[in-house]
């Protein structure tokens, strides 16, 4: 299993950690009382940082997605408008989560509010390359056609 390290960057910072065994995701958590105004857009820090790359070579790596907790929308009223948030394996700054209140009214958030989870998982690489022909036979209706009912073709195994 990889190791991933962080560097605490406020004293009050919590480490991300998983709820139970079962857990995919490690809980990022507010540090200090946060407050966002109605229909505000914002970065609230973690209080930490990757300490080091996370495991990557020319093939494949491991990446650090950020995912919203389910009760964020519905105990706060916060959505995480970038989400999934991706963390590239060589990104050296401070974690932060941008939050949106979509409420008319502010939201007060206590220390410690656990409002977002990481995931990690393992990336492979590919080799691209431009085609000098296109097969169209691929064609199926363009942009967000994919499954409707009228180009979906059976799947036969």
């Amino acid at each position: 299993m990889p190791t991933v390290s962080l560097k605490r960057l406020d004293p009050a910072g919590r480490l991300p950690t998983r709820a139970t065994a079962g857990s995919f995701g490690y809980d990022l958590a507010t540090v200090r009382e946060e407050h966002v105004a109605p229909r505000e857009t914002r970065v609230l820090p973690v209080g930490f940082k990757l300490a080091q790359d996370l495991p990557h070579d020319g093939a494949a790596g491991l990446a650090m997605l950020i995912l919203p907790r389910s009760s964020l929308p519905l105990k706060h009223g916060l959505i995480l408008p970038n989400s999934p948030g991706l963390i590239d394996a060589d990104y050296a700054g401070p974690l932060g989560l941008i939050v949106h209140n979509l409420r008319d009214e502010p939201v007060t958030l206590p220390p410690g509010t656990r409002i977002a989870q990481a995931v990690f998982v393992e990336l492979r690489f590919p080799v691209l390359e431009e085609a000098d022909r296109d097969d169209d036979g691929r064609t199926r209706g363009g942009f967000g056609s994919t499954g409707h009912p009228r180009t979906a073709q059976p799947i036969v195994t």
